[in-house]
């Protein structure tokens, strides 16, 4: 067991610790891609990765899970290599699509592999503390990445890219030498289309749950797709491109800590996080007024909140669900989350085409403080 959890330890880290993480927004500028098709990118590395979920849970159920995590790492690292040597839109599409989908052969995979792991040796309540250790690992991982990013664009994105590739490859090579476990524990993705269905009636009936999730699937896709362009909006304030990494670096650190410290807000009055999220328009819009390099104090802040915004309703919605229901309704939670990413995604790229991305910030302050205005003043505290 011991050498089990050093093997699965070592495959997240490795998996987190990507150079090009916190360079390539910026790195897409940099080859002359326009903001409509940043945007499309994103949009379809989400898309991608969402569709693809709906079979991978057949696959992970039918096959060995080991070889589909490590076939996910050699489809991202084949990913990283055509960004390298294709550096154009068409290049970077490919790349994206290649990494949603290791994305969605990762996702729940893992979980059971540990799960299935765990069980055999009749270990299987550890499972929320070993996930809970590896997700702290790819905390580690991202930080020392985004901190080495910054020293290693000296040698230019083929080097970053080519490490990236290195260390997705080492990951994938320590899941192929797990040995082979017995699959006791089924995923359950390929009921997909039948647990969003019947989520999507049950959330609908309680009133209390369709509002956690709509305000949850706004913070998850005003909090989360924005994290994609702070690198932009950095790098335009000013920012050097060999101090980006050390800028994410400090964001995820910022995010663990939020992470770590969100459950003493959880008996906060809905009005004070409906507070918060109109603070953070207000925080948005005046670091898109500045855009500077002092500004980027402004967006830590921002990051802040929303990690924990985030979480705390993640808490309601699991204490406002029946067990019957609980992961058809987290199912819910999670689409509608997917499309919120997604029209961010464009509606920013738009604004930023016909515009700037300085304007698409502003906008976006301004539109995330009267929402969290129009909540406050017309949506029922609880």
């Amino acid at each position: 067991m011991k050498n089990f959890l050093t093997k699965i330890y070592t495959f997240k880290f490795f998996d987190d610790f990507i150079l090009i993480y916190p360079l390539y927004a910026v790195m897409f500028i940099n080859f002359g891609m326009e903001p409509w098709q940043i945007a499309t990118l994103l949009a379809i590395w989400s898309a991608t990765s969402f569709l693809v979920e709906i079979p991978s849970g057949v696959w992970a159920d039918k096959y060995s899970r080991k070889n589909i995590l490590f076939i996910g790492q050699v489809i991202r690292a084949i990913g990283y290599l055509i960004w390298l040597i294709f550096p154009t839109f068409w290049g970077f599409l490919i790349g994206f699509v290649l990494w949603g989908i290791k994305g969605a052969l990762t996702s729940g995979t893992y979980q059971a592999l540990i799960y299935d792991e765990l069980k055999l040796f009749k270990r299987e309540k550890d499972f929320t503390k070993v996930l809970g250790r590896s997700r702290t690992l790819a905390y580690v991982a991202m930080l020392s990445a985004s901190g080495l990013a910054s020293l290693a664009i000296f040698w230019g994105y083929d080097f970053v890219l080519a490490m990236s590739s290195i260390s997705v490859l080492i990951s994938g090579v320590v899941v192929f030498l797990l040995p082979k476990t017995q699959k006791v524990e089924s995923t359950h993705e390929k009921e997909y289309f039948t647990l969003l269905k019947k989520g999507l009636r049950n959330a609908t009936k309680n009133p209390t749950v369709f509002r956690i999730i709509l305000f949850m699937a706004l913070a998850y896709a005003l909090g989360g797709a924005l994290d994609e362009y702070w690198p932009i909006f950095a790098n335009g304030a000013g920012l050097q491109t060999y101090w980006l990494g050390i800028f994410i670096g400090v964001m995820s650190g910022v995010q663990a800590i939020a992470s770590f410290v969100s459950h003493k807000f959880e008996n906060r009055t809905d009005n004070f996080f409906y507070s918060l999220l109109f603070l953070n328009g207000a925080i948005l819009l005046t670091a898109g007024y500045l855009f500077s390099v002092p500004s980027l104090l402004l967006l830590i802040v921002f990051t802040f909140l929303f990690t924990i915004i985030q979480i705390v309703f993640e808490g309601r919605l699991q204490h406002a669900i029946p067990s019957e229901t609980r992961a058809t309704v987290s199912s819910v939670s999670g689409f509608f989350g997917e499309i919120g990413v997604i029209l961010v995604y464009f509606s920013f790229g738009t604004i930023a085409q016909t515009s700037d991305y300085k304007n698409s910030f502003l906008i976006y302050g301004v539109f995330i403080a009267l929402l969290g205005l129009w909540y406050l003043l017309f949506v029922k505290n609880r």
